[in-house]
């Protein structure tokens, strides 16, 4: 098989590793979440953009690969992974066929792990302004923290009830 293909092969390797490398790290967040491991979670969050980047630089490779591929074969519509592996040898379809499905394997588990993540931490910001609202009701007709996370006005007007416990 020519160059390009073996190319496109391994980008689906590489991508492959990327991709397992977002589910461990889909997973370890999990477990920062639930423990509140923040400086934990910084750490991933550095870890977990590099990973993307690298992702994406490599989707970009594999699209320029199958515009060579394309051209190389004269085709003047888009090429599919399909019409390129019914044109390939059986070997290298097999190979490309068990990438392509462990990659949308591990990325349709990483959509769950990262729902999943999502949900934890919106329950996270409901608890954490329940509690705020017990001990500042009143600044909460104009609240600071909004369901992203982020922080609305510099000053929070703030009447903390006076109780003894």
């Amino acid at each position: 098989m020519n160059k390009l293909l073996h190319e496109l092969i391994e980008t689906f390797e590489r991508l492959s590793v990327v991709y397992d490398n977002l589910l461990d790290i889909a997973n370890t967040k999990k477990q920062y979440l639930i423990t509140g491991n923040i400086e934990g979670l910084e750490t991933l969050l550095y870890q977990e953009k590099n990973q993307a980047e690298i992702a994406l630089l490599l989707e970009d490779k594999r699209q320029n690969i199958l515009e060579y591929l394309s051209k190389e074969h004269h085709i003047k519509d888009k090429i599919t992974m399909k019409s390129l592996m019914n044109k390939m040898d059986t070997l290298h379809s097999n190979k490309l066929s068990t990438l392509v499905d462990r990659l949308k394997q591990s990325i349709k588990q990483l959509q769950d792990l990262n729902e999943t993540n999502a949900t934890l931490t919106r329950y996270s910001l409901d608890i954490t302004e329940d509690i705020v609202k017990i001990f500042c009701s009143s600044s909460f007709q104009n609240p600071i923290y909004q369901h992203s996370g982020k922080m609305q006005g510099n000053e929070l007007s703030m009447v903390l009830i006076d109780t003894e416990i």
